[in-house]
């Protein structure tokens, strides 16, 4: 379908963003346009003007800190999946990154744009969530600091005002080690569901853990009873399949054409019980 008519501005500055964005109250910014475009595309949205963000190189910077480290938003996924760094510090994401589309999105999609975009499916939301990132957001008085725990707040909504850009994303260094599972119907399709698993071992007890599981409900839920299973107790198998049951009770899964809701939380639940059969074997 042909997309509706706008207006196309490029700022090359945070600043010049902001004032196009506040010049207009239906203007959106546009990052790597994986989402959004075909969004317009299909006439779902129409935005009067798109202010378009790939001129401001400060968006794509990775600054490497002694105990975090800050991405850019315009940071592409394929630029994040090469970054040694990433590797290196944040393998959670490097491992999910992976997992995202095709890679000619990859080459294309912004890690801001998905986050910002929020959709309950995509791998990025769930990884800021499970390493407690803080999402860095712009607007006309100043920035501020978002936990990804309180950005996040339902399918396709996010807590960006109107007016605010989403400039960069802080991930602490986790002491876990991590496992990311995924299922989807095919490779690169939105994820029927996900989990996020990290454990902190001596030898084969759980110390600590934490588990977030993604595209289940409509934006990452943490499994705190699962979590309080495990702490002081060997990752027998017993254990780890009890862990996987308690991670869906009672977690209200969304519905969709790929997934009814009991189909969409017996996978979350064996998708964990797969991570910690992974991290329990050394294999991460």
């Amino acid at each position: 379908m042909k997309f509706p008519a706008f207006a196309y501005a490029v700022p090359e500055t945070i600043e010049e963003a902001l004032e196009l964005l506040a010049s207009d109250a239906d203007a959106r910014p546009l990052a790597g346009g994986q989402s959004l475009l075909p969004i317009m595309a299909l006439r779902l949205a129409a935005p009067s003007m798109l202010v378009d963000l790939g001129r401001i190189d400060m968006l794509r910077q990775c600054v490497v800190g002694p105990d975090r480290m800050r991405i850019g938003a315009m940071r592409t996924h394929a630029a994040n999946a090469a970054c040694f760094d990433v590797w290196a510090q944040l393998p959670l994401m490097s491992d999910a990154l992976h997992h995202v589309a095709h890679q000619a999105v990859r080459n294309r999609g912004t890690f801001g744009g998905s986050l910002a975009h929020a959709d309950a499916g995509a791998e990025m939301p769930l990884v800021v969530s499970a390493l407690d990132g803080a999402i860095i957001l712009r607007g006309p008085h100043g920035e501020r600091s978002v936990p990804a725990a309180d950005f996040f707040q339902g399918h396709y909504t996010t807590a960006i005002e109107p007016g605010e850009l989403l400039v960069a994303v802080e991930l602490p260094y986790s002491p876990l080690q991590w496992a990311f599972e995924e299922f989807a119907r095919r490779s690169g399709d939105l994820a029927v569901a996900m989990a996020a698993v990290g454990v902190d071992l001596d030898g084969d007890v759980c110390r600590d853990v934490r588990i977030l599981l993604g595209s289940v409900g409509e934006r990452p839920i943490r499994a705190h009873d699962a979590e309080a299973f495990l702490r002081g107790r060997p990752l027998t198998p017993g254990a780890i399949t009890e862990a996987g049951r308690m991670a869906v009770a009672g977690v209200a899964a969304r519905s969709d054409i790929h997934a009814d809701p009991a189909y969409r939380a017996s996978i979350a639940a064996v998708l964990v019980s797969r991570a910690l059969d992974r991290l329990a074997r050394g294999d991460f």
